[in-house]
């Protein structure tokens, strides 16, 4: 088949599994007739050597994204650390509840003070 034919393709993204528990992500993308043509060149073309959980083909088309300006990003510079298990500095207060043998209720008072 000539690259012009295949040109008329719809182009899928392949995003792969690598483990049970894990994300899909973006490997790459290409041009196939069908979605079950589709994943069956993903197959061949990224996985051959490599082993996926799971793998999904979808026509570019249907992917929504942000446009690539400043206005529709994340704004960076934010402190997030309160959504990470380690984002609160709470060990002051809980070495003195251990000293102290506190109760759990004298720590929250303590806290809000």
């Amino acid at each position: 088949m000539h690259e012009s034919q295949t040109a008329e393709f719809p182009v899928f993204e392949v995003f792969v599994q690598k483990e049970s528990l894990g994300f899909h992500i973006n490997v790459g993308s290409l041009r196939a007739a069908s979605p079950e043509l589709a994943l069956q060149l993903a197959r061949e073309i990224f996985f051959r050597r490599e082993t996926a959980y799971n793998v999904w083909v979808v026509p570019q088309d249907c992917i929504f994204s942000s446009p690539h300006d400043e206005a529709h990003l994340p704004v960076e510079g934010m402190d997030k650390r309160y959504r990470l298990p380690g984002g609160y500095d709470n060990a002051t207060h809980w070495k003195r509840f251990k000293a102290k043998a506190m109760t759990i209720e004298e720590v929250a008072k303590d806290i809000r003070s």
